[in-house]
């Protein structure tokens, strides 16, 4: 909790300008967590001016920009071996793929709702070709159920989840708005809800879930707790 405090704080402190030196210290972090709690704040053109007047704080902000100058080029050579290795990709591929996706974030517990959730634009992007490109499900028979917060601009949040899925606003369900704001999240999000896409098809549930005990059955891993005991997906 004391971490998540912490972070709050220095969030506080970098937008009001404050220096990665001020801060460390300050709060008595490193600079390697430090620099992972501000990767993505932007500041403004004039508290950048103050921090560069600085001389110390100029070296400490380039061997910052430096390290992570670094971990890019060392991603980029991972992602070019790992392009090289796995591409191009097959149907089965990509079915596979999201089997382990819904076994992870995929409703198991009834037998006609095909369901992932997730905050994550790509996962529910991806979620959406695996189901419409992959196990031939046609767009229109897909619905999506979003989880907002009160805050929110919930036709804008629609808008956005439309134009992501590339499915029509017609086919939403009405949104479960929280009564909590989503300023008071202190944890990672994507800034959009989360967002549920669905299908209610009893055969394509059993197939899914057939699919995923079968890998699991071949790589020793079975058992009725993962795909939820109390599911009839889960009775021999």
């Amino acid at each position: 909790m004391n971490r998540r405090l912490d972070r709050r704080e220095a969030i506080k402190l970098r937008l009001r300008g404050k220096t990665y030196t001020f801060i460390k210290d300050y709060l008595n972090v490193s600079k390697g967590t430090l620099s992972y709690w501000l990767k993505n704040i932007k500041l403004t053109k004039s508290q950048i001016e103050n921090i560069k007047r600085s001389s110390t704080e100029r070296r400490i902000e380039n061997y910052i920009n430096t390290r992570r100058e670094k971990r890019v080029k060392i991603f980029e050579s991972y992602l070019k071996n790992e392009r090289r290795n796995l591409l191009p990709l097959s149907k089965k591929d990509y079915l596979i793929a999201g089997l382990f996706l819904y076994l992870g974030e995929g409703e198991k517990s009834n037998w006609w709702t095909t369901s992932i959730s997730n905050t994550n634009p790509s996962i529910i992007k991806f979620s959406v070709f695996w189901l419409t490109k992959v196990l031939k499900v046609k767009k229109s028979r897909v619905r999506i159920h979003l989880h907002l917060y009160k805050d929110m601009d919930i036709e804008k949040e629609m808008n956005f989840w439309s134009k992501l899925t590339g499915i029509s606003k017609k086919q939403f369900r009405k949104p479960y708005i929280k009564k909590t704001s989503s300023k008071n999240i202190d944890y990672h999000t994507f800034g959009h809800g989360t967002c549920r896409i669905l299908v209610e098809d009893t055969k394509l549930k059993n197939k899914v879930i057939s699919a995923i005990r079968i890998m699991l059955e071949e790589s020793g891993s079975y058992s009725d707790k993962l795909l939820n005991a109390n599911s009839p997906h889960s009775v021999v």
